[in-house]
């Protein structure tokens, strides 16, 4: 499944990396967007990973509601001790990573969006990235009110700590980061030319080679997947984010990013660590689009005062 082809003047897209825990960063950057730069203003969404749950609140807020914090209040509170990760299910024959309470109950329930939105034809599109197990390719589906929760399953369906699958019809599916980390190179080929990108990670960053041990841990009846894991997904990693540094003539990147490593990591717990990382997504978002509002407006009325002097 692709992205859908850019047309006329759409050609404006956001991508929100994923990375576990590191994605409160991304959910602080898109709340601050939800109040000065809503989703109306990019023609297609597509999340990674768990970058993809925070888009999904993004993308159906509205500017007064703000749905990304509700989104927001799971990063803060609901993630940390336990509930959500705890190394001592294994001993009970249960993952690591508990995607029934993460999904099903908290965005299920808890902190229920409006997924209808996600069908209204004038809604920007949001599509998850996800990686087909089977064929070995990315595949980008869009996000409907009847797919959604079982797409942001298969998308935080993380090597180990979720055993790294997840079906989807008559397809097995894991971690859309495990084949296309930052999916900037399939929005470009879709005609896409004005890309905002939002790290939880410095753009500066760069993957080191995944071992031969992790790769069979991540996926060991699976030798297809394995070998691309140990072989490739660095170098996928690191082209996307070559990319995003220096884009083709005739495309315009824009980069969200933390200056630095943000406190949490992959599977953080520390209520204080993902308080920081949600912290400093606001603060980032807050400047970063702050300021390119009011460019926006400034360009516009240079453009209105040169009109009237005609």
């Amino acid at each position: 499944m692709n992205l859908p082809e850019a047309t006329g003047k759409k050609t404006r897209a956001l991508i929100v990396e994923g990375g576990g825990m590191r994605g409160s960063f991304a959910g602080g950057v898109l709340a601050s967007m939800s109040r000065i730069y809503p989703p109306h203003n990019f023609d297609l969404v597509v999340g990674v990973s768990s970058g993809s749950c925070s888009a999904a609140y993004y993308v159906a807020s509205t500017p007064t509601e703000r749905m990304v914090d509700w989104c927001l209040d799971v990063w803060r509170y609901e993630l940390t001790g336990s509930r959500f990760i705890s190394y001592l299910n294994m001993l009970r024959g249960k993952t690591i990573l508990n995607q029934e309470y993460l999904i099903d109950f908290l965005f299920g329930k808890k902190y229920e969006f409006p997924r209808y939105r996600l069908d209204d034809p004038k809604r920007t599109p949001f599509y998850v990235t996800l990686s087909n197990l089977q064929t070995i390719l990315p595949e980008y589906v869009r996000a409907t009110s009847q797919n959604v929760l079982h797409l942001l399953k298969a998308a935080t369906s993380l090597p180990i700590a979720t055993r790294g699958r997840k079906f989807l019809g008559e397809n097995e599916y894991t971690d859309g980061a495990v084949i296309d980390p930052l999916p900037v190179e399939a929005v470009m080929e879709a005609g896409y030319k004005d890309i905002t990108v939002v790290l939880n990670h410095p753009r500066s960053y760069r993957s080191d080679p995944v071992g031969k041990l992790l790769g069979w841990l991540s996926y060991p009846g699976n030798r297809k997947i394995r070998e691309f894991v140990t072989r490739e997904h660095h170098h996928r990693f690191n082209r996307a984010f070559e990319l995003i540094n220096h884009p083709p003539s005739g495309f315009n990147v824009e980069i969200v990013d933390p200056k630095s490593p943000v406190p949490a990591g992959l599977v953080t717990r520390d209520m204080a660590k993902l308080n920081r990382a949600v912290d400093l997504g606001i603060e980032t978002g807050l400047k970063y689009f702050s300021e390119r509002v009011a460019e926006s407006r400034s360009k516009l009325s240079a453009r209105l005062k040169a009109f009237f002097k005609r």
